[in-house]
């Protein structure tokens, strides 16, 4: 099981946080397996034929190099992450450091998945940083660009955002990632569900920064309707009822600097740290499922989409121009 640390400090509207990984535990837990086979092979070479005893002697010592060669990595990220998250200081525009460092300004993917072999489950991350420029200095200016999560609580899922990374010692490969709150949510939309007597209304529209909506319905055999919010795979239940009004923003209440280590971080460890559920955030386009749950039959499924544009909210015509247009 995968455990995290989190530090957060907020400053002049603005969160950095420190997103470490834990895995500590379980790399220990793999070494002391380890040695349990060392031994059982040792006692082998008595009575066993000597080829079979070493094979068995062979796999142990395999998985305690692997064990050490993780757990370096883990505490190397984790000591450089802690180093720069302390000395960095935030103000209104970005990140300053104590000392001049020499970093990468780019876009950072990262991509979770689950794969299954028999009855275990190993879980799988895919890493890319696209550079855009190098500089050096003390301070770097916060990247006011698209951003977008979509990840399910287990991981699965995946995270695109502006991102600096650094390129000297002692903080090799520490990460920066940007998250903005800057942006409106537009769209406006009537559905309909209905199955034989059970019938809803979902209306909804954006408002500044905020998906707002009405749900009013008359049910006699379905239980109730379901509001959802997603894309692809990924989808975030965020209300249900009969008669009622909902809302939802796709944008962090502060802009937040996250500071992690690129050869550790992924969608699970940021939603375990950061949202401890089912994410769904940023821009770019959207949809709305509304769910008609009817017991003992299909439920009745409506989509409309929403789009979630960089800028100031409430200010048409107003949009932020960063480079390319989102290519999700």
């Amino acid at each position: 099981m995968i455990r995290e640390d989190v530090e957060a400090q907020a400053v002049v509207g603005l969160r950095k946080v420190l997103v470490k990984e834990g895995g500590i535990t379980a790399v220990f837990a793999t070494v002391a397996f380890a040695i349990f086979f060392v031994w059982v092979a040792w006692e082998m070479m008595g009575t066993a034929m000597l080829w079979f005893a070493l094979f068995f002697f062979a796999i142990p010592v395999i998985l305690i190099l692997l064990a050490f060669s993780k757990g370096t990595i883990i505490l190397t990220g984790n000591r450089k992450t802690s180093a720069l998250f302390s000395s960095a200081t935030l103000s209104e525009n970005g990140v300053a450091f104590q000392e001049e460092i020499e970093y990468e300004k780019g876009r950072v993917e990262l991509e979770g998945y689950w794969t299954s072999s028999g009855r275990s489950r190993s879980y799988h991350v895919k890493r890319n940083f696209q550079g855009g420029g190098r500089g050096r200095g003390t301070f770097v200016e916060f990247p006011r660009e698209k951003f977008r999560v979509t990840v399910l609580r287990d991981g699965t899922g995946r995270v695109e955002a502006p991102a600096v990374r650094i390129l000297s010692e002692p903080y090799r490969d520490v990460l920066l990632i940007f998250l903005t709150n800057r942006g409106r949510v537009n769209g406006s939309e009537s559905l309909t569900l209905s199955r034989e007597s059970d019938m809803a209304t979902v209306t909804f529209r954006g408002d500044g920064k905020e998906l707002r909506g009405t749900v009013q319905g008359e049910l006699s055999r379905a239980r109730r309707v379901r509001i959802e919010v997603g894309s692809g795979r990924v989808w975030k239940r965020i209300a249900e009822g009969l008669n009622f009004d909902f809302s939802f923003s796709p944008l962090p209440d502060e802009e937040t600097v996250i500071f992690t280590h690129y050869k550790n971080v992924s969608p699970l460890t940021l939603v375990k740290n950061l949202w401890k559920d089912s994410t769904v955030l940023g821009h770019g386009t959207f949809e709305l499922k509304a769910v008609l749950d009817v017991p003992l039959a299909r439920d009745i499924v409506e989509k409309a989409q929403f789009t979630v544009e960089l800028g100031e909210a409430g200010v048409k015509g107003e949009e932020e121009k960063t480079g390319e247009e989102w290519g999700f």
